[in-house]
Protein backbone atom coordinates (compact mmCIF):
# COMPACT_ATOMS: atom_id res chain seq x y z
CA UNK A 1 0.00 0.00 0.00
CA UNK A 2 1.48 3.32 -1.05
CA UNK A 3 1.69 6.17 1.42
CA UNK A 4 0.72 9.67 0.35
CA UNK A 5 3.38 12.30 1.00
CA UNK A 6 2.55 16.00 1.28
CA UNK A 7 4.82 18.27 -0.73
CA UNK A 8 5.11 22.02 -0.22
CA UNK A 9 4.06 23.76 -3.44
CA UNK A 10 3.11 27.30 -2.48
CA UNK A 11 3.46 29.67 0.49
CA UNK A 12 1.42 32.81 1.06
CA UNK A 13 2.35 35.94 2.98
CA UNK A 14 5.45 37.92 3.87
CA UNK A 15 7.27 38.17 7.19
CA UNK A 16 7.43 41.85 8.04
CA UNK A 17 9.75 41.31 11.03
CA UNK A 18 12.72 40.21 8.88
CA UNK A 19 15.18 42.96 7.94
CA UNK A 20 15.69 43.40 4.15
CA UNK A 21 12.85 40.97 3.53
CA UNK A 22 12.47 41.38 -0.26
CA UNK A 23 15.21 41.11 -2.90
CA UNK A 24 15.72 40.23 -6.53
CA UNK A 25 17.89 37.22 -7.39
CA UNK A 26 17.51 38.07 -11.07
CA UNK A 27 14.97 39.87 -13.26
CA UNK A 28 12.45 37.03 -12.88
CA UNK A 29 13.03 35.80 -9.32
CA UNK A 30 12.08 37.49 -6.05
CA UNK A 31 13.31 36.19 -2.69
CA UNK A 32 11.30 36.76 0.49
CA UNK A 33 10.63 35.06 3.86
CA UNK A 34 7.25 33.65 4.81
CA UNK A 35 6.56 31.47 7.83
CA UNK A 36 9.59 29.25 8.42
CA UNK A 37 10.67 29.30 4.77
CA UNK A 38 12.52 31.60 2.43
CA UNK A 39 10.72 31.62 -0.94
CA UNK A 40 12.24 32.04 -4.40
CA UNK A 41 9.30 33.16 -6.53
CA UNK A 42 9.46 33.26 -10.33
CA UNK A 43 7.19 36.10 -11.42
CA UNK A 44 6.78 34.68 -14.95
CA UNK A 45 6.03 31.00 -14.21
CA UNK A 46 4.62 31.78 -10.73
CA UNK A 47 6.51 28.75 -9.43
CA UNK A 48 8.10 28.74 -5.98
CA UNK A 49 11.22 27.11 -4.58
CA UNK A 50 11.94 26.96 -0.87
CA UNK A 51 14.75 27.25 1.67
CA UNK A 52 13.63 25.98 5.07
CA UNK A 53 14.78 27.20 8.48
CA UNK A 54 17.27 25.12 10.40
CA UNK A 55 16.09 22.76 13.12
CA UNK A 56 15.73 24.41 16.55
CA UNK A 57 15.54 27.81 14.92
CA UNK A 58 13.17 30.34 16.50
CA UNK A 59 12.74 32.08 13.17
CA UNK A 60 14.48 34.22 10.59
CA UNK A 61 15.47 37.76 11.58
CA UNK A 62 17.43 39.22 8.65
CA UNK A 63 18.41 38.47 5.07
CA UNK A 64 21.03 39.63 2.54
CA UNK A 65 22.05 38.62 -0.99
CA UNK A 66 25.57 38.85 -2.39
CA UNK A 67 25.99 41.53 -5.07
CA UNK A 68 26.99 38.78 -7.52
CA UNK A 69 23.60 37.10 -6.79
CA UNK A 70 25.18 33.71 -6.05
CA UNK A 71 24.41 33.40 -2.33
CA UNK A 72 21.83 34.43 0.25
CA UNK A 73 22.57 34.86 3.97
CA UNK A 74 19.74 34.24 6.43
CA UNK A 75 20.05 35.14 10.12
CA UNK A 76 18.25 32.77 12.47
CA UNK A 77 17.33 33.33 16.10
CA UNK A 78 18.01 30.65 18.70
CA UNK A 79 19.98 29.80 21.83
CA UNK A 80 22.96 31.00 19.81
CA UNK A 81 22.54 33.51 16.99
CA UNK A 82 23.49 32.00 13.63
CA UNK A 83 23.82 32.99 9.98
CA UNK A 84 23.22 30.38 7.30
CA UNK A 85 24.52 30.97 3.77
CA UNK A 86 22.91 29.14 0.85
CA UNK A 87 23.93 28.66 -2.76
CA UNK A 88 21.09 30.15 -4.82
CA UNK A 89 21.69 27.80 -7.75
CA UNK A 90 21.57 24.53 -5.80
CA UNK A 91 19.67 25.83 -2.71
CA UNK A 92 22.19 23.88 -0.64
CA UNK A 93 23.65 25.12 2.60
CA UNK A 94 27.21 26.44 2.09
CA UNK A 95 28.20 27.86 5.50
CA UNK A 96 26.81 28.22 9.02
CA UNK A 97 28.34 31.14 10.93
CA UNK A 98 28.33 31.21 14.73
CA UNK A 99 30.58 32.83 17.30
CA UNK A 100 30.95 33.40 21.03
CA UNK A 101 31.73 37.09 20.44
CA UNK A 102 28.00 37.97 20.39
CA UNK A 103 25.83 37.75 23.52
CA UNK A 104 22.56 38.34 21.68
CA UNK A 105 20.42 35.46 20.43
CA UNK A 106 19.80 37.16 17.12
CA UNK A 107 21.24 39.34 14.35
CA UNK A 108 18.99 42.17 13.27
CA UNK A 109 20.76 43.25 10.06
CA UNK A 110 23.15 41.72 7.50
CA UNK A 111 25.06 43.08 4.49
CA UNK A 112 27.59 41.73 2.00
CA UNK A 113 30.60 43.68 0.75
CA UNK A 114 30.65 44.96 -2.86
CA UNK A 115 32.94 42.10 -3.96
CA UNK A 116 30.76 39.52 -2.10
CA UNK A 117 33.77 38.25 -0.10
CA UNK A 118 32.86 39.75 3.29
CA UNK A 119 29.73 39.94 5.44
CA UNK A 120 28.78 42.24 8.31
CA UNK A 121 26.21 41.27 10.94
CA UNK A 122 24.61 43.39 13.63
CA UNK A 123 23.70 41.68 16.89
CA UNK A 124 20.80 42.92 19.00
CA UNK A 125 20.65 43.72 22.70
CA UNK A 126 22.22 43.43 25.21
CA UNK A 127 25.61 44.05 23.57
CA UNK A 128 24.84 45.43 20.05
CA UNK A 129 27.98 43.86 18.59
CA UNK A 130 28.77 44.32 14.91
CA UNK A 131 30.92 41.61 13.33
CA UNK A 132 32.97 41.77 10.12
CA UNK A 133 33.21 38.25 8.67
CA UNK A 134 35.43 36.56 6.15
CA UNK A 135 32.41 34.37 5.55
CA UNK A 136 34.00 31.75 3.29
CA UNK A 137 36.40 31.00 6.15
CA UNK A 138 33.51 31.11 8.69
CA UNK A 139 35.58 33.57 10.71
CA UNK A 140 34.85 37.01 12.20
CA UNK A 141 37.92 39.20 11.64
CA UNK A 142 36.77 42.35 13.47
CA UNK A 143 34.08 43.45 15.92
CA UNK A 144 32.80 46.62 17.57
CA UNK A 145 29.93 47.62 19.88
CA UNK A 146 27.79 50.05 17.91
CA UNK A 147 25.58 51.10 20.84
CA UNK A 148 26.41 51.34 24.53
CA UNK A 149 22.88 52.30 25.58
CA UNK A 150 20.38 49.42 25.76
CA UNK A 151 17.56 51.79 24.75
CA UNK A 152 19.36 52.98 21.60
CA UNK A 153 18.47 50.23 19.15
CA UNK A 154 20.30 49.63 15.88
CA UNK A 155 18.10 49.08 12.81
CA UNK A 156 20.31 48.82 9.74
CA UNK A 157 23.93 48.34 8.66
CA UNK A 158 25.45 48.51 5.18
CA UNK A 159 28.66 48.63 3.17
CA UNK A 160 29.62 51.51 0.95
CA UNK A 161 28.75 50.05 -2.50
CA UNK A 162 32.24 51.00 -3.73
CA UNK A 163 34.35 50.25 -0.65
CA UNK A 164 34.74 46.99 1.32
CA UNK A 165 36.20 48.91 4.24
CA UNK A 166 33.51 51.55 4.84
CA UNK A 167 30.39 50.72 6.86
CA UNK A 168 27.34 52.73 7.93
CA UNK A 169 25.20 52.03 11.02
CA UNK A 170 21.90 53.72 11.89
CA UNK A 171 19.45 53.41 14.76
CA UNK A 172 17.56 55.30 17.45
CA UNK A 173 19.72 58.39 17.96
CA UNK A 174 22.61 56.70 16.14
CA UNK A 175 24.27 57.56 12.84
CA UNK A 176 27.82 56.22 12.61
CA UNK A 177 30.35 55.20 9.99
CA UNK A 178 33.27 52.83 10.51
CA UNK A 179 36.46 52.06 8.62
CA UNK A 180 37.91 48.55 8.59
CA UNK A 181 41.70 48.27 8.65
CA UNK A 182 43.86 45.28 9.63
CA UNK A 183 41.39 43.62 11.98
CA UNK A 184 40.02 46.83 13.54
CA UNK A 185 36.73 48.66 12.98
CA UNK A 186 37.32 52.31 13.83
CA UNK A 187 34.57 54.93 14.09
CA UNK A 188 35.00 57.85 11.69
CA UNK A 189 34.62 61.42 12.92
CA UNK A 190 31.30 62.82 11.76
CA UNK A 191 29.67 66.24 11.88
CA UNK A 192 27.42 66.73 14.88
CA UNK A 193 23.77 66.26 13.97
CA UNK A 194 20.53 66.49 15.90
CA UNK A 195 19.67 63.06 17.38
CA UNK A 196 16.87 61.38 15.45
CA UNK A 197 15.37 57.94 15.16
CA UNK A 198 17.15 56.84 11.98
CA UNK A 199 15.20 53.86 10.60
CA UNK A 200 17.01 53.31 7.31
CA UNK A 201 19.62 54.74 4.95
CA UNK A 202 20.95 54.53 1.39
CA UNK A 203 24.25 55.48 -0.28
CA UNK A 204 24.39 58.11 -3.02
CA UNK A 205 27.00 58.45 -5.74
CA UNK A 206 29.32 61.46 -5.72
CA UNK A 207 27.53 63.08 -8.64
CA UNK A 208 24.22 63.28 -6.76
Amino acid sequence: MSIAVATLRHCFGLRGDVTNNVAFQDEQTIIFPTGSNCVLYNIESRAQKFISSMERSSGMTAMAITPNKRYVAIAEKGEKASIVIYDLQTLRRKKVLTTTEVQSQQYISLAFSPDSKFLISQGARPDWTLLYWSWEKSKPIASVRTSTNISQEIYQISFNPNDNAQICVVGNGIFKTYKYNEGILKANPISKIEPQNFLSHAWLSEDR
